[in-house]
């Protein structure tokens, strides 16, 4: 049965059209894993998600795996946001008015691991976008090819003939 849940992991991975699709997915998802869930842009981060068109698993394991790398680079990231929310003193000001705003506050903004997640993740975004592209177009012309092409991908596709 797991040998089934791979070959299918596989195929589901490929599934979209374009690498573009799978590459904002990965992105995405290390929007989602390094933001903290009680946070009002995760949501909007979801709602994105699911509002345009890309790959749900790149995702999901994005997410996954970026959330675990937060929980482990915690100490940096929270000193990230330590920095960025006290030293720049003129911004002092901005943060104020912020903070007594009617729906930023549920961005939870003043907190240093929110704000060293977020800052990190919008930092990180376009370079991961472009980079996962590129490792997707790779991994879709070899071995995407490959992987069509063994026993195990066609013993799945003649078990899924005959028995549905």
């Amino acid at each position: 049965m797991a040998l089934v849940w791979t070959v299918q992991f596989l195929q589901f991975l490929g599934k979209d059209k374009t690498d573009f699709q799978i590459a904002l997915g990965i992105s995405t998802g290390m929007m989602l894993g390094l933001v903290p869930v009680t946070t009002l842009h995760w949501f909007l981060f979801l709602v994105f998600v699911f509002a345009l068109r890309m790959n749900l698993l790149a995702t999901i394991c994005s997410a996954l795996f970026f959330s675990t790398l937060s929980f482990v680079i915690s100490t940096p990231l929270e000193s990230f946001g330590f920095w960025a929310l006290t030293s720049h003193t003129s911004l002092i000001p901005v943060y104020v008015k912020a903070y007594h705003s009617p729906i930023i506050p549920f961005t939870a903004f003043h907190h240093t691991d929110v704000m060293g997640g977020t800052l990190l993740g919008t930092l990180l975004f376009f370079p991961v976008l472009l980079m996962a592209q590129r490792m997707t177009h790779k991994y879709r012309n070899s071995l995407h090819a490959f992987w069509l092409s063994t026993r195990i991908q066609r013993a799945y596709v003649h078990y899924r003939r005959f028995s549905h």
